[in-house]
């Protein structure tokens, strides 16, 4: 029995630094970040493009929820003091497939009733896409150099955990983006980056 745990505790370690390569070429990440910016609010829309993995897709399919989290920050740039941050949200979505209706429900944060797709690629869409979320700080200053910051994360809700499901489980547990940043000034935006924040 001794034997048993030591192996399955090598496969465990060792299945969580193994990439499949087709997995590796489709990096989870946002895109299409755009910002609406008025002198008291920022609106901010944006995808996430390949969040959900083949695995992830199997899970759902068999009637296992997952939630994608959502976290949006604004910040404001300071030359001789460390940026201050002004506000951040938090924003999620979850995805459940029914299996007795056969469709899909998507839970949004910012709605009481789930949204009911018949198709998984709608569902898939639905879940992905925010559309204009409002960052209200406050009045924002012109010749104030600003940033938004996104970051995704997707993950599986209430998995069974049984001995038999170990790598199942640990090769599917989280998917997560990369922080994509956006400059701007009252009156004008910087072209969006890929960048990795603290």
């Amino acid at each position: 029995m001794k034997r048993l745990f030591i192996w399955l505790l090598l496969i465990f370690l060792a299945s969580g630094s193994a990439v499949s390569p087709a997995l590796a070429k489709e990096k989870t990440r946002i895109s299409e970040l755009t910002l609406i910016v008025d002198e008291e609010s920022v609106g901010v829309s944006f995808f996430v493009e390949n969040c959900f993995s083949p695995k992830i897709e199997e899970i759902i399919q068999n009637g296992v929820p997952a939630t994608l989290t959502f976290f949006v920050r604004l910040t404001r740039r300071r030359k001789l003091w460390k940026d201050k941050r002004l506000a951040s949200l938090r924003v999620t979505r979850t995805i459940h497939y029914d299996n007795i209706k056969k469709v899909y429900q998507v839970s949004l944060q910012e709605t009481k009733a789930p949204l009911v797709f018949k198709h998984f690629w709608e569902a898939k869409e639905s879940v992905a896409r925010v559309e204009n979320v409002r960052i209200i700080p406050g009045r924002l200053e012109e010749r104030v150099t600003y940033y938004v910051s996104v970051r995704a994360e997707l993950e599986p809700v209430g998995l069974p955990f049984r001995l038999g499901d170990l790598l199942f489980f640990v090769s599917s547990r989280k998917t997560e983006t990369d922080w994509l940043v956006q400059k701007f000034k009252i009156g004008f935006f910087v072209v969006p980056k890929q960048d990795k924040e603290s």
